[in-house]
């Protein structure tokens, strides 16, 4: 499983007690699929893995595998700082049919280079499927060195892609260079996105192709015909969009946003909260002077 393209860290839908939308999310699936998204990621930081219950998890798996039925890729997003919530989850997401999992550094603790080895072949030993790493070190404050990646792609066969949060492009490179030709090293952050693809990156997970899918699929497919300058000018002016989306924490201004353009997603759980009134009317500026339709 070697991903490429863009994969939309999705939202997950919240109705007004805190349950799990299930007529939003099959929406938001669908509008995703119609734009053409390559692959879907449920249940990462955008999904608010953290601030859902285990059943709740498992609900968004089923109606997510339910709805793609085997259109695109499906990863499931496991966030827990310990093996026990992510074997749980990760053998649910097997049996669903989930193409793989993408499981974060195991936050908290601050394990050795030894620690993180053994923690990922304890993982690999419970659920024998695809793995994606997740590398995300300012939030989770632990950093997988690329030291680290290494000893684990060559010892563990079933890691098969990364996911890339880093604010140095450099690190993307590095990785590209020393594990690119084993698994696929992918753009985490969506403004370094359009320089990782010209660099060599194979793709991407974005959180702002919830909103703007159609937007990040012709970004993609104009690298992949050299269109390098096209693309850039793309991204350029959907730039204030995307800049719009992350004003405060992530996802509450994109939840706004969709719920603007009539994709309604409900709003954040809590330790989120709803995003500020300037936050929304700069949402309303964006979408009216890009011409964002409605759904």
């Amino acid at each position: 499983m070697r991903y490429k393209g863009i994969m939309t860290a999705l939202v997950t839908p919240l109705d007004k007690n805190g349950s799990v939308d299930e007529q939003g999310l099959k929406r938001i699936i669908q509008d995703q699929l119609q734009n053409g998204i390559h692959s879907l990621l449920v249940l990462g930081g955008t999904g608010e893995y953290c601030a859902l219950s285990m059943a709740q998890r498992k609900q968004v798996i089923d109606i997510a595998m339910k709805e793609v039925d085997g259109k695109v890729p499906v990863v499931v997003g496991l966030l827990s700082p310990g093996l026990g919530d992510c074997v749980e989850l990760g053998l649910y997401a097997k049996q669903a049919g989930a193409d793989s999992v993408m499981v974060v550094t195991p936050y908290y603790v601050r394990p050795t280079k030894e620690g993180f080895i053994q923690y990922f072949k304890k993982l690999d030993q419970a659920l024998d499927m695809p793995i994606m790493l997740y590398n995300i070190p300012y939030k989770t404050g632990i950093d997988m060195g690329n030291d680290v990646v290494q000893a684990l792609v060559a010892e563990i066969p079933n890691i098969v892609s990364m996911k890339v949060c880093s604010h140095d492009i450099g690190d993307v490179i590095e990785l590209m260079n020393t594990v690119g030709d084993k698994i696929s090293v992918l753009c985490g952050e969506d403004y370094r996105a359009v320089s990782s693809f010209i660099l060599g990156a194979p793709g991407a997970i974005t959180a702002s192709s919830n909103f703007l899918p159609d937007v990040w699929v012709k970004i993609y497919d104009l690298v992949q015909q050299k269109q390098y300058d096209e693309a850039v000018s793309l991204h350029k002016k959907f730039f204030p969009a995307m800049k719009a989306l992350y004003k405060e924490g992530n996802p509450g201004p994109l939840k706004a946003a969709l719920n603007l353009i009539n994709l309604p997603v409900g709003d954040v759980a809590v330790p989120l909260v709803s995003p500020s009134e300037s936050t929304v009317e700069g949402l309303k500026i964006v979408i009216k002077e890009l011409s964002i339709p409605k759904r």
